[in-house]
């Protein structure tokens, strides 16, 4: 395909084209235009155009969804200068090690249930302790008061 001035165009794709590269709906990436996530480089008869480089930053949409970014985060990262988005994702990090050990902790619980020799795993003097240290370090109190980061919504459609 040839532009107007006569050099070659490179193959733009149609939203359902790039949709379907990631196995996402078209609808998916019509909410994340919405939210100021992607734009298409130019829109022909209405309907939207992709640049093939677009893809980067659908991957990138996706992984920082995968890290637990929303999608109001990633749009204020991909807006902001260099050294505030160091410090965003600084910030992010330290949130995600804080999940990460929550998950290890409710990880190491679950384990020793499913391998406690006790006949009741309620009535488990190892797991009661694990509850108690729990209730001492005041993560479960964080979470409630909606201090501690509140994990990501997750739509089934990446929307």
């Amino acid at each position: 395909m040839r532009s107007s001035s006569g050099k070659p165009r490179v193959e733009e794709l149609s939203i359902g084209d790039l949709a379907a590269e990631f196995g996402l709906g078209p609808h998916v990436l019509r909410h994340w235009e919405a939210m100021g996530v992607l734009e298409p480089v130019r829109r022909v008869g209405g309907r939207r155009r992709y640049s093939p480089g677009q893809r980067l930053r659908v991957a990138l949409v996706l992984g920082a969804q995968d890290a637990g970014m929303s999608l109001d985060r990633i749009r204020d990262l991909a807006g902001a200068g260099a050294d505030r988005r160091g410090a965003a994702l600084t910030e992010h990090l330290a949130e995600l090690d804080e999940r990460l050990e929550r998950l290890r902790a409710a990880r190491e619980m679950v384990a020793h249930a499913v391998a406690c020799e006790s006949g009741d795993v309620l009535e488990c003097p190892n797991l009661r302790r694990m509850l108690e240290e729990a209730v001492e370090s005041g993560c479960h109190a964080r979470r409630a008061r909606g201090t501690a980061p509140k994990p990501p919504e997750r739509p089934a459609a990446r929307a």
